[in-house]
């Protein structure tokens, strides 16, 4: 009798711990519960808000909560960044030393670029909202020096991230996911957080750090699966890693409900026309390419030509409501067949 007492006190006490609503992980004091990698200059407390600035640092939660071992849950932050200010929140990493953390995923925190000669002329095209170098957003959903909130979800093999309550990026991972050689561990499986001080240049705060856990039982997201084909998962995951921007100006939400479309533009970290900025299309460069692959696949040795010209390239699918597989396998071949890099990209607004 005595041990069923206990076993019914645990098991309520789980229940209880589930049935929580947002659990805070800021005391609002200090950096109690988290501890800095390297560099810990890099990170203040001003009015109980978390600043970041100063050298490449991790600041991993190692608090009590689920003794900082988190598998389902939703993760919440406000966080601002200053003008060109570059971060990352971590999910389902690893304590470890200095580098960049080599476990988990880095959901990606930038609204705006900092001067080409700030980062030895590198842009950076994958913003915030991104499930970084897996699936992107390439339209920074906030502005600088405003708060935003930052809300990441994820349950058994799928993530997913919103902004200010807008879904923008979500994936689910494949058995024996392809991953580039340098991000084997961007894996789900379980961990803690970190958040990540970039730069001395990058300024960014974060308050009101809150966690709710999920039950272990949790049910992903209804439709969110793998895609279906490995090739073309691979070649979106490499094109997502090397900052390719998979913007499609041909591509627009059908009339009436879109809900299929949306769902399938975030599996294949895409960018619709209609995702753009306001006016972006009218500030074109000096010299583009763009390529309507609507019913072939593009012409490489045109890519090449666009290339050694020093010509931007963009791609439009000559005007539809769906993402279509086959097109999109052929342009991601054709990019790699041509050698085209990210600074070869034309990003509107950018």
């Amino acid at each position: 009798m005595q041990r069923f007492a206990l076993c019914l006190i645990a098991a309520l006490c789980a229940s209880t711990a589930y049935a929580q609503d947002w659990i805070p992980l800021q005391d609002g004091k200090s950096l109690a519960g988290w501890k800095p990698a390297e560099n810990p200059q890099s990170w203040s407390v001003q009015d109980g808000v978390f600043v970041s600035g100063g050298d490449r640092s991790h600041l991993f939660y190692v608090g009590k909560v689920a003794k900082h071992e988190f598998r389902n849950f939703e993760l919440s932050a406000d966080v601002m960044t200053s003008p060109g200010a570059n971060s990352g929140i971590y999910v389902h990493t690893k304590w470890q030393g200095p580098g960049w953390p080599a476990a988990g995923y880095e959901m990606q925190v930038i609204n705006s670029n900092p001067p080409a000669e700030r980062m030895n002329g590198y842009v950076e095209h994958k913003m915030t909202g991104s499930i970084y170098a897996v699936r992107n957003t390439w339209v920074a959903p906030a502005k600088d020096d405003e708060w935003f909130n930052y809300r990441i979800r994820v349950v058994g093999r799928t993530i997913q991230s919103f902004i200010d309550g807008r879904l923008v990026c979500e994936y689910a991972e494949p058995g024996n996911a392809f991953r580039p050689d340098d991000k084997q561990g961007r894996l789900l499986g379980a961990g803690t957080f970190a958040l990540q001080a970039h730069d001395p240049g990058s300024i960014v705060k974060f308050r009101n750090i809150r966690v709710k856990l999920l039950p272990n039982d949790a049910v992903p997201p209804a439709g969110l699966v793998p895609l279906a084909d490995r090739v073309l998962d691979e070649l979106v995951t490499q094109a997502s890693n090397d900052n390719v921007p998979l913007i499609d100006l041909g591509l627009a939400p059908p009339s009436g409900d879109a809900t299929e479309f949306w769902s399938d533009v975030r599996r294949h970290g895409m960018t619709a026309v209609s995702q753009l900025p306001t006016g972006s299309l009218d500030q074109w460069p000096a010299s583009v390419l763009v390529i309507v692959d609507k019913d072939k696949a593009p012409d490489v040795e045109l890519l090449k030509a666009a290339k050694a010209a020093g010509a931007k390239v963009a791609f439009s699918s000559g005007g539809t409501t769906i993402v279509d597989e086959a097109r999109l396998k052929a342009r991601l071949r054709a990019i790699q067949a041509a050698g085209l890099q990210w600074k070869d990209f034309w990003v509107p607004g950018k």
